[in-house]
């Protein structure tokens, strides 16, 4: 598998998204995925609001609130975030950028206009933006939005080297193409909005056989994630912790 960041002119609000992206591209082949920050989406949509509003926004855009010393960490609908996404890098003073809006329905129309600008027949996108991930140190890319491929693969009743046959086990294909694509786009003044990820181990969907992929696909609700179980517990000790016994 190979990634080619994409560096670029500056990306400002207001701008159209395609006409961005095809006169960036250096070119595009067929079986190529696209990952596309979710910053110029954002951007694109006008989606920028005054840093004085970041509390009162930052509420508005969440369906659940919880304060901490480091921020707000916020249940949305791609799930756990801190802030809600809102993020002041990369941004005029005073200001500070939300999510996108329908992130899906994006990542298809880009999908469609550079099937037709490109004249290739199978061609993925996929929208990234950072996270974290619970007592893990640093940030990772993620999928926020993606279309032309299946998400996952799934090894649920396939033998493993010793025949063992798992019953969950799924790999997330979206995410994992995020967090590599994210990788060499990095997060601060590289200014590289795009890459091009080329030779991935993907299944890629057809138009007619392809059903609208949803947020639902990516995300468990709460009340279906294991790790709901741990943080239920009164105590427990991270690696390292010091105690009194």
């Amino acid at each position: 598998m190979e990634i080619i960041s994409i560096k670029t002119d500056l990306f400002r609000e207001g701008d159209d998204l395609f006409t961005f992206i095809q006169g960036s591209l250096p070119t595009i082949n067929n079986k190529d995925i696209l990952a596309v920050t979710s910053k110029i989406v954002a951007l694109s949509q006008r989606r920028v609001a005054h840093l004085k509003d970041k509390e009162r926004i930052i509420k508005q855009e969440s369906r659940k609130v919880i304060p901490t010393p480091w921020g707000y960490l916020t249940y949305t609908s791609e799930g756990w975030c801190i802030n809600a996404g809102i993020d002041e890098s990369n941004t005029e003073k005073e200001k500070m950028i939300l999510m996108p809006r329908d992130i899906f329905s994006v990542a298809k129309t880009l999908r469609k206009q550079l099937k037709t600008f490109a004249e290739v027949e199978e061609l993925g996108i996929v929208i990234t933006d950072t996270r974290t991930i619970p007592l893990r140190a640093g940030t990772l890319g993620r999928a926020i939005g993606y279309a032309g491929f299946e998400p996952f693969k799934s090894y649920v009743d396939i033998p493993d080297l010793h025949g063992r046959r798992s019953r969950l086990t799924q790999s997330n294909v979206a995410d994992s193409l995020a967090a590599s694509a994210v990788l060499t786009m990095g997060e601060g003044a590289e200014r590289s909005p795009l890459a091009i990820v080329r030779s991935a181990p993907v299944v890629f969907t057809k138009d007619q056989d392809a059903e609208d992929p949803q947020e639902t696909d990516l995300v468990f609700q709460p009340e279906d994630d294991i790790y709901k179980a741990v943080y239920a517990e009164p105590e427990y000790d991270l690696p390292g912790k010091q105690t009194n016994q």
